[in-house]
């Protein structure tokens, strides 16, 4: 039996070469990738970890917080707050209880707000928009249940990866499978890259760009 913590290890070795999301993009065969919407909160951000959903209602900021506190370590918040962006979902005090959780990132469909702080507090976020307006805890919402989130399903326990590239979400069933491909896509092309400067040898066959 495959360690599943042994393969979020080297997914993590992996992210801090860089490019990772594009790699596991070649492959999920060409897919997995949030919209092009969702970008880091602040430059060089990335995160990469198992996901807790959080659906939000409205303006409603409540199930956010029950979503970090329900988070192991580790994990990242993956928020679908419907593209909401007239209101933030995440902000500094949100940071620093994550933070306090050990949490290793934030993905949001909707916005974020404090960006300094965020910024400062070095903790990852990736959102689709930023605004200083603040949405306020009513007691509704969702933690744990399936989501959408630029475009994509996420489930609770997939992985979620991201870097300068945008995000990517590898279904848990896939992630041992996805890291195997990924290793053996990047062999190839490093093997490439020492053989060759041609440009013609270099047109993908479908398996890079």
């Amino acid at each position: 039996m495959t360690d599943p913590d042994a393969s979020l290890h080297a997914f993590q070795a992996l992210l801090l070469q860089g490019d990772l999301t594009c790699n596991i993009s070649d492959a999920l065969e060409r897919s997995g990738a949030l919209g092009a919407s969702v970008r880091p909160v602040w430059p060089e951000a990335r995160l990469l970890g198992p996901a807790v959903t959080v659906r939000t209602l409205g303006t409603d900021l409540s199930a956010v917080f029950e979503g970090i506190g329900a988070a192991p370590a580790g994990s990242v918040l993956v928020i679908d707050s419907h593209g909401m962006t007239h209101s933030a979902f995440w902000g500094e005090r949100t940071t620093r209880a994550a933070l306090a959780r050990g949490l290793a990132g934030a993905v949001i469909d909707g916005a974020c707000r404090d960006v300094s702080a965020v910024r400062r507090l070095g903790f990852p976020v990736f959102s689709t928009a930023i605004t200083p307006n603040a949405g306020l805890p009513a007691g509704r919402g969702a933690v744990n249940v399936p989501v959408a989130v630029g475009g994509q399903p996420v489930h609770p326990g997939d992985l979620m990866v991201a870097d300068e590239n945008g995000v990517v979400v590898v279904p848990q069933a896939r992630i041992q499978a996805t890291l195997a491909r990924v290793q053996e896509l990047l062999s190839a092309e490093q093997a490439l890259f020492a053989r060759t400067s041609s440009a013609a040898e270099l047109s993908p066959e479908g398996d890079s760009a």
